[in-house]
């Protein structure tokens, strides 16, 4: 039995399914369950649900209990297995959200890539949908190219997953070519706080379109967080103020109302674009 033979194995013992065919999986006394956040795009006076990000999160019976002390419960020989758990399970699950060919924006590592094809090629998804969110810190400079390279021919899309909260260089964004730019949440946040920064953030997106790269706007929180993306001209949006994480099995959004998430004011819609 070869290593992806073992893993395979070992996967399918870690993961139950329940009686509507929800996976999740299983680590010593931890239950991990997905959870998914659509992302958004603009569409005229609406804004319409076109992918979803997913993560997993960790359940001691029916309470989700803190990343951290899930972190230092796994043994540190099991932290390579516990991140293929974790992207099986986002993979598997999708099929189970009941969206019709909307992609899966999904954070991984570099020796992901291969594993995270095959999942998808075995699931209802395809490779196609799939859009890789790197971080920084997940992929060594030099080896940025091969990476972006293996994504594309295993059919799928690249993309920067913390950008602002990392110092991604313009040589690494060079390198990768991502489609997509997520912009980390808490770094967007803290832009708008300024009207300096709200300004700069225009400039920021504009650079990013010159790389011919959509921009995805994380963690909106209000009215104005809305506000200032449309203005900046991002692509894609994401955050609770237009939908939370939620759980397999919610409902989910396909449309909103623009005007009602920049606050209803009519003012509002022709002043963000």
């Amino acid at each position: 039995m070869d290593a992806d033979d073992r893993l395979r194995a070992r996967l399918d013992g870690a993961i139950a399914v329940d009686e509507i065919g929800i996976e999740s999986g299983g680590y010593g006394i931890y239950r991990l369950r997905c959870l998914y956040q659509q992302i958004f795009e603009r569409r005229r006076q609406t804004l319409k649900a076109v992918a979803i990000m997913g993560k997993v999160a960790p359940y001691l019976g029916a309470e989700e209990v803190p990343a951290e002390m899930f972190r230092e419960a796994v043994a540190e020989e099991d932290a390579g297995f516990i991140e293929f758990l974790s992207l099986a399970l986002i993979v598997r699950n999708h099929a189970n959200l009941g969206l019709d060919t909307q992609m899966l924006a999904i954070g991984l590592k570099d020796h992901h890539v291969r594993f995270i094809a095959r999942q998808a090629s075995e699931s209802e998804l395809g490779p196609a949908d799939v859009i890789c969110a790197l971080e920084e810190t997940a992929v060594a400079p030099s080896r940025l190219s091969s990476v972006a390279a293996e994504i594309r021919k295993q059919g799928m899309r690249a993309a920067i997953g913390d950008f602002g909260a990392s110092r991604w260089t313009d040589e690494q964004i060079n390198l990768l070519a991502p489609e997509i730019v997520i912009i980390n949440g808490d770094w967007f946040r803290k832009i708008c706080r300024d009207p300096v920064t709200v300004r700069l953030f225009d400039t920021v997106v504009g650079r990013l379109h010159e790389r011919k790269a959509k921009v995805l706007v994380g963690g909106i929180e209000t009215e104005q967080h809305l506000g200032v993306a449309i203005r900046a001209g991002a692509d894609l949006f994401k955050g609770p103020h237009l939908a939370p994480p939620a759980h397999v099995g919610s409902e989910p959004v396909e449309t909103l109302s623009l005007r009602d998430k920049l606050g209803g004011s009519e003012k509002i819609v022709p002043l963000y674009g």
